[in-house]
């Protein structure tokens, strides 16, 4: 396997991690988990199983204290915010009504060939010496990963829609000032709307509440800094958050993960920021 083999995608509503398992002791989070096995067979526990289970696929929902790993090789783990229109046609695919609070979904269906061989292509690739043509196509590929993915879990497959001129001025706005913090008047104001029909046409726009969307936004925005040179203090402090501390802990309840696993030059992972 490449050196780079370790890549962690990064959406304003979504991320993609494409590598080693590394995380076997038990934890939650906020988002929700659906993970692949692209080799063998994946592990899990969680506080409402007893023994360990064996799948190729899993869905964990929001807060559910568990352990997974793959001891045979890569995985994929796509962490989806629990409001988002891709968990909601995944609930409505396996008839829960509700959020999946005391549950996990296991599957041992086959892997397609051609979502293991796009996971291959994308794990073999070292993103830091990309040409822009290069680059257009690895977005390409990235995307078609991410649609096969969530098939998989019959997730929503976004379709290119005209949005709202409204949602789109505020999108530029968000992305134009991913340093400050603003509020939800402020933004209201932006498009002369009320402040809960600003909301609602949001989330019926993007398919997640833009107060979930801006937290990964910001939480992107240190990432992105750190990996740039600059201070994870500074970043997270200039992002929002009142100290790297607080970003930490953000992170960490969000994907149950450290972000020192992800932010580390000793982790050998690649971090790829998709606009």
């Amino acid at each position: 396997m490449a050196h780079h083999s370790n890549k962690l995608f990064l959406w304003n509503n979504t991320n993609l991690y494409l590598g080693d398992s590394f995380e076997t002791d038990f934890h939650r989070h906020n988002a929700v988990q659906c993970c692949i096995a692209l080799k063998g067979q994946l592990k899990i526990k969680t506080d409402l199983i007893d023994n360990w289970q064996q799948c190729t696929t899993a869905i964990i929902g929001a807060n559910i204290s568990h352990s997974i790993a793959n001891p045979d090789g890569p995985v994929c783990l796509i962490y989806l915010e629990k409001c988002s229109d891709n968990y909601r046609s995944i609930q409505d695919y396996h008839g829960l009504k509700n959020e999946m609070k005391h549950q996990v979904l296991l599957s041992t269906e086959s892997i397609p060939e051609n979502l293991i061989d796009s996971a291959a292509y994308l794990q073999s690739l070292d993103l830091s010496t990309q040409s822009d043509e290069d680059v257009q196509f690895i977005e390409q590929k990235m995307i078609r990963f991410r649609q096969l993915s969530l098939k998989l879990f019959r997730g929503f497959i976004e379709k290119r829609t005209l949005i709202d001129p409204r949602v789109t001025k505020l999108l530029s706005f968000l992305n134009q000032r991913p340093d400050e913090v603003i509020e939800g008047k402020q933004l209201a104001n932006e498009i002369n709307l009320s402040q809960s029909r600003m909301q609602h046409l949001f989330k019926q726009q993007i398919g997640v509440p833009i107060r979930r969307y801006v937290l990964w936004m910001r939480l992107r925005n240190v990432i992105k800094n750190v990996a740039s040179g600059v201070g994870l203090t500074e970043s997270a402090h200039s992002s929002g958050f009142s100290d790297s501390a607080h970003f930490s802990r953000t992170f960490k309840s969000m994907f149950g993960i450290a972000a020192a696993t992800v932010m580390s030059k000793k982790s050998g992972l690649q971090t790829y920021f998709c606009d």
